[in-house]
């Protein structure tokens, strides 16, 4: 009976982890910090124009269509968010 040779420990990671940290794709947090700083403008917006409002230099309309879009985007943010946070509790549960 022929024996197996060269069997051994089994591991995922295959490369030093300051390498791989180097080697990652950085899209993803470019996109998070794209879009919190989008509904960070929208938020400034929606208070400029309250104010403007308030002063008499800007119309109510315009103004209630600031603080929508802010309130919109800030209420879609954080569904993302959350959808972001079930899935990376999934991917703990995950049995390897």
């Amino acid at each position: 009976m022929n024996t197996i040779t060269g069997a051994g420990k089994i591991t995922m990671n295959t490369q030093p982890l300051p390498q791989r940290l180097e080697q990652r794709d950085t899209s993803f947090a470019e996109r998070v910090k794209s879009a919190v700083a989008d509904v960070n403008s929208k938020q400034n917006s929606a208070d400029d124009a309250t104010e403007s409002v308030i002063h008499g230099e800007l119309g109510v309309h315009e103004g209630l269509m600031a603080i929508g879009k802010a309130d919109t985007s800030l209420k879609f943010l954080t569904a993302v968010r959350g959808k972001a946070m079930e899935a990376y509790k999934e991917i703990i549960r995950m049995q390897i």
